[in-house]
């Protein structure tokens, strides 16, 4: 078996353990942008949602995020609205939709977390997931944000955050309060002992 074919292979078995959506081709991500380009902003969450309904199952997941970032590049502040639509259109979407949408702005994470949340109560907790894996350090905002925006989801949230930081996946995640997020309390912490070694005080006569 030769370099070549291994390297193929390898590359495909990655591209399906990371992705089992079909990815979108290059001219199908260019319609996309082009149709999302030639609408107004007032219609931007209606035709996101219908690009969404009306691709394949396969390239559902696909569609939803390249028509989330093709929208967002148009016109940011209609973000929240877009992500609501196309994750109702397609709920499935919510955590790749609301990772997407995050990476491309980090000021409106917990917006975007709650509104994808809110779209698909039944994902909240892997909607935090997915965020945090493309912002590590705002684990502990996304969380109270969807806890908070769904609160039903509270307890299968702090029981992903707390399988995680037990596998050391994303580490452990810390609110201002007398307990983690994911529920645990904080670990004692000792205190801090300090030596001193021998010598002179240069301040004493």
């Amino acid at each position: 078996m030769n370099r070549a074919f291994l390297t193929a292979l390898l590359a495909v078995s990655v591209c399906a353990a990371v992705s089992p959506a079909q990815a979108l081709s290059d001219k199908q991500i260019s319609a996309i942008n082009k149709n999302i380009a030639s609408v107004k902003a007032a219609e931007l969450a209606t035709t996101a949602a219908e690009l969404v309904t009306k691709a394949d199952r396969k390239e559902r997941e696909a569609t939803a995020v390249a028509v989330t970032r093709a929208a967002i590049g148009k016109n940011p502040a209609a973000a929240i609205t877009v992500i609501s639509s196309v994750v109702k259109a397609a709920p499935a979407t919510a955590p790749a939709v609301a990772a997407a949408a995050a990476k491309l702005l980090p000021e409106q994470v917990e917006a975007i977390a709650a509104a994808a949340a809110l779209a698909a109560p039944e994902l909240a907790d892997k909607v935090v997931t997915a965020i945090a894996e493309v912002l590590p350090k705002s684990q502990e905002r996304v969380a109270l944000a969807v806890m908070r925006a769904v609160p039903k989801a509270q307890a299968n949230v702090r029981q992903r955050l707390k399988d995680q930081a037990q596998a050391g996946h994303l580490g452990e995640s810390y609110s201002s309060s007398a307990t983690r997020v994911d529920g645990n309390p904080f670990p004692p912490t000792p205190p801090v002992r300090v030596y001193a070694s021998p010598g002179t005080d240069p301040g004493r006569p």
